[in-house]
């Protein structure tokens, strides 16, 4: 897949974006229009709080994003995501490594508390399950994301009120880039595929 983050002034060229890309039938997997971040309105107020008097005129435009409900641009969202994943599959494995190590060792480290033969294998089964989620949360927080130098710097672009088109693209499939140089973006971003 080709990600690329298109940098506008105004969201209007946005919208001139995909009505070319549209018309021209390039397969598009995405295409997000995301909003500059600052306190006040946006800078571009004209194209933000235009009235359309054609129903259809609006639903053909893009609808602004934050850019902190973006997984590929919010990186403290992408990992919390990743460490729910990373979860779905360490926890039933630490689940069944810790029974399988209590069953195959015999050790009784819970037999004081009182918890009999059946107990515990299965409070070995649970300590492995809470070491799996523990695990999870390492392994997520300690993957470092190969865009993070270009997100940081698209994320500083948007808290200059600039407007953020991200567009992803099929496998084997490119941008018409001569068209994107035609609307004058302030500057084109291609990020590593996923």
């Amino acid at each position: 897949m080709a990600i690329c983050i298109v940098v506008l002034s105004e969201s209007r060229k946005a919208n001139q974006i995909q009505e070319r890309l549209n018309k021209a039938s390039t397969p598009l997997i995405r295409c997000d229009l995301i909003r500059p971040i600052f306190e006040g309105q946006s800078l571009d107020n004209k194209s933000s709080n235009e009235v359309f008097l054609d129903p259809e005129e609006s639903l053909k435009r893009l609808q602004p994003l934050d850019i902190n409900t973006v997984e590929l641009l919010n990186p403290k969202l992408s990992k919390q995501l990743r460490q729910k994943r990373i979860a779905f599959f360490l926890l039933p494995f630490g689940f069944l490594a810790g029974l399988s190590f209590s069953l195959m060792t015999g050790l009784t480290t819970f037999s004081d508390l009182g918890i009999g033969a059946l107990g515990e294998p299965l409070s070995g089964a649970l300590v492995g399950m809470a070491s799996g989620w523990m695990g999870s949360y390492v392994a997520a927080w300690s993957v470092n994301s190969k865009n993070d130098d270009d997100i940081n710097t698209l994320r500083k672009l948007s808290e200059e009120g600039l407007w953020l088109l991200l567009l992803e693209t099929p496998f084997e499939t490119e941008l018409p880039w001569q068209f994107l140089q035609e609307v004058e973006p302030l500057q084109v971003v291609r990020l590593l595929d996923q």
